[in-house]
């Protein structure tokens, strides 16, 4: 898998993956794999209801994606570098970065795959909402019944520096 790009600066893939596996199923454990309040499945949290259309998933239920990890792998890297009914996560990682860095000014502190990474979690324009709160100095709550984006990046880089 190639390192994609961040204002020159890499996203190793391996790496995003490691902590987004982390943040969202602490490495695969089948306790955390299936959300009972979203249609986050499988080990990386991917919205069954984004994915279940596509041509790969023609007959794979929520529960069959669970116990192909060859399938999750196959889907967290299309998010990775070409992106699944919006921009990938390395162009969210991009743009964001190039408009929100100068806004926060010192207040940036977020390297290219912790963008990255919100955006799995968040989303795009929820990750926008987010470097918008900071910048207006607003609270932000994540959609439903979710971490915070602080806590997501802190078992994020727990799980990379496992």
């Amino acid at each position: 898998m190639r390192a994609v790009r961040s204002n020159g600066d890499p996203i190793d893939p391996k790496k995003l993956k490691k902590g987004v596996g982390w943040a969202e199923s602490r490495g695969g454990n089948p306790m955390f794999m299936k959300n009972p309040t979203s249609s986050a499945t499988g080990k990386y949290g991917q919205l069954y209801n984004q994915i279940k259309d596509l041509e790969p998933m023609q007959g794979v239920s929520r529960d069959s994606l669970i116990n192909n990890p060859k399938l999750q792998e196959m889907f967290m890297d299309m998010r990775i570098n070409e992106g699944i009914g919006g921009p990938s996560l390395s162009r969210n990682a991009e743009d964001l970065e190039e408009e929100y860095k100068g806004q926060l000014g010192e207040e940036w502190d977020f390297r290219p795959d912790e963008v990255a990474a919100l955006s799995h979690f968040l989303g795009r324009q929820g990750a926008r909402k987010y470097f918008g709160s900071i910048r207006d100095g607003k609270a932000f709550q994540a959609p439903g019944v979710n971490k915070t984006p602080e806590e997501y990046l802190r078992i994020y880089n727990e799980g990379i520096n496992r």
